[in-house]
């Protein structure tokens, strides 16, 4: 299992677990409670201000606390639930790219997964919702698409990365994804198209129709 949370910090951190247990003790109580399992624990920057603590816990660990829980996996997801407790994220190793848009009169939701592509109408929407949480990470374009969803899947902001956004942070606007679709050289008439040209978007680095930028990782917290 491997996990993650942004901690504020300029220097190199030399020790993690110290700099953590001083600075950080609510994050640092996960380990603290957790003492039967070995871990290793690493920074990594995002810049000049902040690094990434990643936590990564072999499998095998969880067997020292199997006389707690019925099994490995009971362990694992209490070690998760408390984790997410105490400000930490599993680090999302998997993602699905979400975007929809209406065709005539109907709304038509397409994902992008490892086994292909696949449409959803408005009448089907739960079916939609449950591919999305199989996945710990989704990728969209523009947030815009998410208020079609959000009620029926209201923590859908806290697991999304959003394109457009992070160009935005970058440059200061981000394009259309059809302005987009013509640099890439992708047909985005087609929603079949947008989800490709989404899915690019991830590989650095990006390009603009004012040049190109690299993004940060879709895996990194949502909120560095």
């Amino acid at each position: 299992m491997k996990l993650q949370t942004v901690v504020q910090h300029k220097e190199d951190i030399e020790n993690p677990m110290e700099f953590l247990k001083k600075n950080y003790p609510d994050k640092f109580s996960l380990i603290e409670n957790w003492s039967e399992l070995k871990v290793n624990l690493r920074a990594e920057p995002i810049d000049e201000e902040r690094k990434i603590l990643v936590l990564e816990v072999p499998q095998e660990e969880f067997d020292k606390v199997a006389s707690i829980f019925p099994s490995r996996e009971d362990a694992m997801g209490a070690f998760l639930t408390t984790a997410r407790e105490a400000g930490w994220e599993e680090v999302p190793e998997r993602y699905v790219i979400y975007h929809a848009q209406f065709e005539g009169n109907k709304l038509i939701a397409g994902v992008k997964t490892e086994s292909g592509v696949f449409k959803f109408d408005q009448t089907h929407l739960e079916q939609l919702i449950q591919t999305l949480m199989r996945y710990p990470r989704i990728v969209v374009y523009s947030s815009d698409v998410l208020t079609y969803i959000k009620d029926l899947y209201p923590e859908v902001d806290m697991r999304t990365y959003v394109v457009a956004r992070e160009i935005a942070r970058k440059v200061g606007r981000a394009p259309s994804l059809e302005d987009l679709g013509k640099i890439y050289g992708v047909d985005t008439e087609t929603l079949e198209g947008k989800l490709e040209l989404i899915d690019r978007l991830l590989t650095n680095p990006v390009k603009l129709p004012e040049g190109q930028v690299d993004l940060k990782p879709f895996y990194y917290p949502l909120e560095a």
